[in-house]
């Protein structure tokens, strides 16, 4: 009897924990989840988006790649004489997978400025300021199509990444495996919780705050020094824009930094290559709200539409 007992008890636990799955599954599916973009490992630029995808992602968002692996407005359609400007930059270019390829200010940049130009997006999610680089000096393996230009979009701290793999992202190659909605968390959760847990350093190391900020402006020059040697190559033109995290405008001690970026930009607009560069913090200051940011760095939908045209007002 007591056995017999225990045998329905577990019965309905497994039943319970497997309805509690299903459940979830569901839910996670009905929020855009478990069907994520693919990516590719690439020896020169560490990872790019695979080709030839379309999904249907957060908040029914429509995320896609042409045949070449660059997020696109597929509403656009292209001729013999269209004119391409290639973006090339890291999550915030990219835009998530919240934000309808439409609607990412590459594609609406486009819209604004017409002329038979049509923008193809290659802002990978975790990218460096090295994988950018590679990518620029090395574009013709990636494309056959001749841009105008290439507009290099750069987050403040992305010099930190130094270069990039997809081994160090929680990013998929290969689809997951079910049930895919909670392995997609499961993931995420990993490299953005438990794997930074593990690796926090004492406090003892945590105090010695001055030395690593002085480690990180060297590490921060030397990335732009290694920019610079890459996009030197380029056949094709290069824009360059610093696109402003939220800090930027509510913490009143980043004004060495913004400072610090200015001169970067400066610095490097020697080069031939490098026509015109422009730190959006200017030209956004005057009308920052926080609905423009979906967090700290990354942009909202209103956010993707000021920096397309601010971006059109600081380059054209």
């Amino acid at each position: 009897m007591k056995s017999k007992k225990l045998l329905i008890n577990f019965i309905l636990i497994i039943t319970s924990l497997g309805v509690g799955i299903f459940i979830c599954e569901m839910i996670g599916r009905y929020l855009g989840l478990g069907n994520p973009l693919i990516y590719k490992k690439d020896p020169v630029v560490g990872y790019r988006l695979k080709e030839l995808q379309s999904k249907k992602r957060l908040k029914g968002a429509i995320v896609s790649s042409d045949f070449e692996g660059f997020r696109y407005d597929n509403s656009k359609k292209t001729t013999s004489d269209t004119k391409y400007i290639i973006f090339v930059g890291d999550s915030v270019t990219y835009g998530g997978s919240y934000i309808d390829d439409k609607d990412l200010f590459s594609s609406r940049y486009c819209n604004l400025i017409k002329n038979n130009f049509h923008c193809l997006n290659n802002g990978i999610n975790s990218w460096g300021v090295l994988n950018m680089g590679r990518f620029i000096s090395n574009f013709d393996l990636y494309s056959k199509r001749i841009p105008e230009k290439f507009i290099l979009v750069i987050l403040p701290g992305d010099e930190q990444r130094n270069f990039r793999s997809l081994r160090n992202t929680p990013f998929w190659g290969t689809p997951p495996r079910q049930p895919s909605a909670i392995m997609e968390v499961l993931r995420f959760l990993n490299f953005e919780y438990f794997v930074p847990n593990l690796s926090k350093k004492s406090k003892v190391n945590n105090q010695i705050s001055s030395k690593t900020k002085e480690l990180s402006n060297i590490q921060r020059d030397l990335i732009w020094n290694e920019l610079e040697f890459l996009i030197k190559k380029s056949v094709y033109p290069i824009d360059i824009v610093i696109t402003p995290p939220m800090s930027w405008f509510v913490e009143k001690d980043k004004i060495k930094v913004i400072e610090k970026y200015d001169n970067l930009l400066k610095n490097i607009s020697r080069l031939k290559v490098v026509k015109k560069t422009c730190n959006l913090y200017r030209f956004v200051s005057s009308e920052y709200k926080k609905e423009i940011y979906y967090d700290g760095v990354h942009l909202s939908k209103k956010g993707h539409e000021l920096w397309a045209n601010k971006i059109k007002e600081c380059l054209n």
